[in-house]
């Protein structure tokens, strides 16, 4: 065996003792050299996910005793719409033309129709604050011998965890307030709340990628535009809300690392907010979790408006909206940076730190044989 392996050092370096540099002549023993591919070490990485998607679908009713004509005329008609939806900007009946749905109270739907059949069938899809992950919306009417039966679709692909239970518990109350409107033509809108803003956004990274991008030595500066502080627990951050609006008080409350509590492991923020003229302080929580496999979901919720003056609720309620949809856009920026390096294995569709650890296994397999080879010409 000592005939296939060339010895191309010299003397042993007395200076430093390092061992003679042996490289191995593999071209008489193909089969070995064949190896790493067909007979890998037990273990070695070579499995990868390649999808993790999750696709949603909520389904809901109601009869009401009127024709498929008068439903119709609520469903699409503006003045009707903000009666017992939202406040409608532009046409539901446009196809591929954006409309708003405004609740007024900061939040809004922005919906782009793509069916519209009167008076049978409605579609659309629409984000939250226009920049939320896409839904599709549906709506059928069909004729019965009493009325009305109107059913609303609605589905997502990979959409928040809470998704089944916000849509799924609201759709009903929708709908009643759909029906309430119908049968006494007045006002069915709910009043604005005081919970929230939630604003959401997709990333085209990892939930523990976006952590540390968004979150790491540095990443708050590029999405929250503190002015200064941290968000450490217990300690304060004042955050810029623009020229026009001016500043407020974040304390982080408890930060959650990734990997540091079962049985989600994912990351995430409860803080609490302040302005100078507020009185008191607004309780909220920012997070990510996965959104197919590579992409995550980054989300922001706040509650207590209650506590706050009275007749600064609303409008201060709308500023943290407005702030936190922009923070959503620089965070998104901030993760998908142009011109980032691919590796070979993402182009074959290997992520790279699997391709990285499969690239390991076979250099340490690699230096084995080496090793044992040169110990056999011994």
């Amino acid at each position: 065996m000592s005939d296939h392996i060339s010895s191309t050092a010299g003397p042993t370096n007395q200076t430093n003792g390092k061992s003679p540099t042996v490289s191995i002549d593999w071209s008489g023993l193909p089969i070995l050299e064949s190896a790493e591919i067909a007979f890998p070490q037990l273990g070695v990485p070579g499995a990868w996910p390649v999808a993790r998607d999750r696709l949603e679908r909520i389904v809901t009713c109601h009869e009401v005793p009127t024709t498929p004509e008068v439903v119709w005329r609520a469903l699409t008609d503006p003045a009707a719409i903000g009666e017992w939806l939202a406040v409608c900007h532009s046409s539901l009946e446009q196809v591929n033309g954006d409309c708003m749905l405004d609740f007024e109270d900061g939040e809004f739907l922005v919906c782009r129709p793509t069916l519209v059949r009167p008076p049978r069938e409605l579609h659309y899809l629409w984000r939250w604050l226009g920049i939320g992950p896409l839904s599709s919306i549906g709506w059928s009417l069909d004729a019965t011998a009493h009325g009305t039966r109107i059913t609303v679709t609605q589905e997502a692909k990979n959409p928040p965890r809470d998704w089944q239970t916000w849509h799924g518990e609201g759709w009903p109350g929708i709908l009643n307030q759909l029906a309430a409107y119908l049968r006494t033509g007045t006002r069915w809108r709910w009043p604005w709340r005081r919970m929230g803003p939630y604003a959401v956004i997709e990333l085209p990274v990892s939930a523990y990628e976006a952590w540390d991008r968004l979150f790491g030595a540095g990443g708050p500066r590029y999405w929250l535009l503190p002015m200064g502080g941290s968000l450490e627990p217990g300690q304060a951050m004042t955050i810029l809300m623009g020229d026009a609006s001016g500043t407020f008080e974040l304390m982080a409350r408890e930060v959650v690392q990734p990997g540091e509590s079962p049985p989600s492991f994912l990351p995430s923020i409860t803080f609490t907010a302040r302005r100078s003229t507020w009185g008191c302080e607004v309780g909220g929580r920012v997070w990510l979790e996965p959104a197919g496999w590579g992409q995550s979901i980054l989300q922001v919720f706040m509650w207590g408006w209650e506590h706050v003056q009275p007749h600064l609720q609303l409008s201060e309620r709308s500023l943290l909206t407005g702030y936190w949809a922009d923070a959503m856009r620089r965070a998104h920026d901030a993760v998908a940076i142009p011109g980032q390096q691919v590796s070979a294995g993402d182009r074959a569709g290997v992520p790279a730190q699997v391709g990285a650890a499969i690239a390991d296994a076979r250099q340490v397999t690699a230096r084995g044989h080496a090793e044992g080879a040169v110990h056999a010409g011994e």
